[in-house]
């Protein structure tokens, strides 16, 4: 008994319409993962130059007390005076800096630089300060408070001489830093307490307005080291970290669904008139799919001097599930640019989500300098085959447009071709494991682009068929490029894809050519 129409109809919309929230829920998770990972990783930046902030404190106390140990058992404290005059003052490290002797259980301050320090001479908080630095191996950290006003004191000391230096640097009443200025917390809203509780008694800095503690939304949090504490940096973003695309993709699959059930109730509703409206809906589906595939795809090239970039993307032959291969080349500075090519196994909305995951998370590491090798290790902790039921081979590079030279570093997958005018050779590298089977390492490969050479970096749809090894089809792939007659990196990408490419093949096939003219 034929099916009524209208059940065809309802069913397709009850099922697309599923599918579409599912597919935007899906979107809008990956969004998030990503955005709390990059969130991390400029977090973790920032952890860097506190660190490096922390050592600039501390370098003046050291160096002090290296020097007082050399000339304070002849009682010239000069050379303190000196030392930290360089480091006292409006707009320099500290507003003031005292060295003490100790004798027996009282401390004596003999030498002072800078404003009046609200660590003062008999007062037993002073005195439990300086008692405590001569107990740590480290200097030593704390929050004063007097009058209304508030610093931030340090103290190191040596137990051997009895000398101890103490410094004090004043916190704002807004809470405001100069760290607020570095590129590392550009995109960030943060807050800095001291010790490892995050709350408003331990609050050193911020860049948003007390009240509106403790930050709320998207966080990540980073202890650093800090003499005998910690500091707790807790930051949100300003601004949607990630692509826009990634932050649109969402609402783009949820109305692009919303109408496609549309679309696809009203085909269901004449697929029991005959095939042709099946086959008709079955190309409507596999476009949707293609299309939004090449939605994540970059949808044009930057402009990098000297370099002629052409690529191809290719969808498998059958099915409409989307499929996870994918490649980006992006700008840096200096002539420098960085690229990659991918392939995520499996097909499906998980292999994108898993696809759109790396291509941010290797794009952001990349932005941020880190090398290939660097990039690929850091990703391979991020992505786990048990959680994410796909493996992602890579291969990433990172050239110069000035003088040709190119590092890459391969994550399983297969090495680039390289045209030069008088022959072809595939890239020696040495592959890593793929992203997904844990924490790995990986080496690097740099070699020089001599002018007028092409570099071919491609998935293995374009070389692997199911009767024969892939050694075979890298040595066709080889062939066709040493016999073709061309004069751009975009016609070469089109004979390989045309020549290599059969129509029933079932793996999409994502290419991407680098032709170096040289310096200029």
């Amino acid at each position: 008994m034929p099916r009524r129409p209208l059940v065809v109809a309802v069913s397709i919309a009850v099922v697309g319409l599923v599918l579409t929230v599912a597919s935007s829920w899906a979107a809008g998770r990956v969004d998030r993962n990503t955005e709390q990972r990059l969130l991390q990783v400029q977090t973790d930046q920032a952890g860097t130059v506190l660190s490096t902030a922390i050592l600039l404190v501390q370098q003046p106390l050291s160096t002090a007390l290296s020097v007082e140990k050399v000339a304070g058992p002849m009682g010239d404290t000069s050379a303190f005076t000196n030392l930290m005059s360089a480091q006292v003052g409006a707009g320099k490290m500290f507003e003031s800096a005292s060295l003490w002797q100790r004798h027996g259980h009282r401390m004596k301050r003999i030498a002072q630089v800078g404003d009046a320090p609200l660590m003062r001479p008999g007062d037993k908080t002073t005195v439990s300060f300086l008692q405590h630095a001569f107990g740590s191996k480290t200097f030593i950290v704390r929050a004063v408070t007097h009058d209304a006003h508030s610093s931030i004191a340090y103290a190191q000391a040596d137990a051997s001489t009895g000398f101890a230096i103490t410094a004090e640097r004043s916190v704002p009443a807004n809470r405001r830093a100069r760290v607020d200025n570095n590129s590392a917390f550009a995109q960030l809203n943060y807050a800095i307490y001291i010790g490892p509780k995050a709350d408003a008694a331990a609050l050193s800095t911020t860049d948003v307005a007390p009240s509106s503690l403790p930050l709320a939304g998207t966080t990540a949090r980073t202890k650093v080291p800090f003499g005998d504490t910690v500091l707790t940096l807790v930051t949100s973003p300003r601004e949607h970290l990630g692509a826009p695309l990634s932050q649109r993709l969402p609402l783009i699959l949820l109305i692009g669904g919303v109408l496609f059930t549309a679309f696809a109730s009203g085909a269901g509703y004449q697929l029991t008139r005959g095939r042709q409206a099946v086959e008709t809906l079955y190309g409507e589906q596999r476009d949707l799919s293609e299309r939004l595939q090449r939605a994540l795809l970059p949808q044009s090239h930057p402009a990098i001097p000297n370099l002629d970039i052409a690529a191809e993307y290719v969808a498998g032959a059958q099915g409409v599930d989307i499929g996870g291969d994918w490649y980006s080349i992006v700008g840096l500075d200096d002539g420098r640019y960085a690229f990659v090519v991918g392939d995520v196994s499996g097909r499906g909305i998980d292999a994108v989500t898993v696809m759109a995951r790396a291509r941010f998370t290797i794009r952001a590491y990349l932005l941020d300098g880190h090398s290939p090798a660097a990039t690929l290790g850091k990703c391979s902790r991020q992505f786990d085959i048990s959680e994410d039921g796909h493996l992602t081979t890579a291969l990433v590079g990172v050239g110069d447009s000035r003088t040709g030279e190119v590092t890459i570093a391969n994550a399983g997958h297969p090495a680039p071709l390289l045209v030069r005018r008088d022959g072809v050779e595939f890239v020696t590298t040495t592959p890593g494991p793929p992203l997904g089977t844990g924490a790995a390492t990986y080496a690097s490969t740099t070699f020089t682009m001599t002018p007028g050479t092409t570099l071919l970096c491609f998935t293995d749809g374009l070389v692997e068929r199911r009767t024969e090894d892939i050694d075979t089809g890298m040595q066709r792939l080889a062939t066709t490029a040493a016999g073709a007659t061309v004069s751009s990196a975009d016609e070469l990408v089109h004979h390989a894809v045309s020549t290599l490419r059969t129509d029933d093949a079932r793996d999409d096939v994502a290419v991407l050519a680098m032709r170096w003219a040289g310096a200029r």
